[in-house]
């Protein structure tokens, strides 16, 4: 599973990859899902350049290609 996060008018969006076989539960996976965003959030607001900058988060089962193809997005910040 990934876990793409763009920050409105950034060329480049992030992305996080999880491996969806450790959880037992969808709950846990919602919560390490929240866990992640959560964190990659506090990460942008250390930024002063992204404040007050909308973010998304998409979380799929595609790969990093296929997600890219899908949205349209034309840079990938691994």
């Amino acid at each position: 599973m990934i876990i793409l996060a763009c920050v409105a008018g950034e060329p480049k969006c992030t992305s996080t990859r999880v491996a969806e076989v450790q959880f037992t539960s969808v709950e846990a996976c919602e919560a390490r899902i929240d866990g992640i965003t959560a964190s990659m959030t506090r990460t942008f607001g250390q930024r002063p350049e992204f404040k007050g900058r909308a973010v998304t988060y998409d979380v799929s089962c595609m790969s990093r290609k296929e997600l890219l193809q899908t949205f349209g997005i034309a840079d990938l910040d691994i």
